[in-house]
């Protein structure tokens, strides 16, 4: 998706901040201009999140400063969708090897793999980060 000057939004995830601190450790800020239309766009991103525009106007800018060039931001829906057609594909297959299909079966088989696509799509997201986050208290 992008926005109104072409460009991909950057989605604040919601990871806890590499080193904690608190407001009053914060004495830096930094000023930008935008155009209504950039700030409206911030603005109802930052009120969808439940945050305050310079609390997830940070959250961005850090989540991308921590970024390596090696990693992608996984698209959480279309990651979703993915797993639906996977689930639905297989159970298809697994269906129609033992004979024809009804459109029950069909419609049935369907429904089931949009109600895990979301469920799936979080698992495998959590298993990768799993094995790929580092290992904490290590002797």
């Amino acid at each position: 998706m992008t926005s109104a000057n072409g460009k991909t939004p950057v989605a604040a995830p919601s990871a806890a901040p590499a080193v904690p601190t608190s407001e009053s450790n914060r004495t830096k800020s930094i000023a930008t201009r935008l155009t209504d239309a950039e700030f409206a766009e911030i603005e109802s991103a930052a009120a969808s999140a439940g945050k305050k525009v310079a609390e997830w106007l940070r959250e961005a800018a850090l989540a991308q400063a921590r970024t390596t060039g090696e990693e992608k931001p996984t698209d959480t829906v279309l990651l979703a969708e993915l797993m639906a057609l996977r689930n639905l594909i297989v159970n298809l297959f697994a269906v129609a090897s033992k004979g024809p299909l009804s459109d029950e079966t069909l419609r049935r088989i369907s429904t089931y793999a949009d109600a895990i696509k979301d469920q799936k799509a979080e698992e495998l997201l959590a298993r990768k980060h799993r094995q790929t986050a580092p290992e904490s208290g290590e002797k």
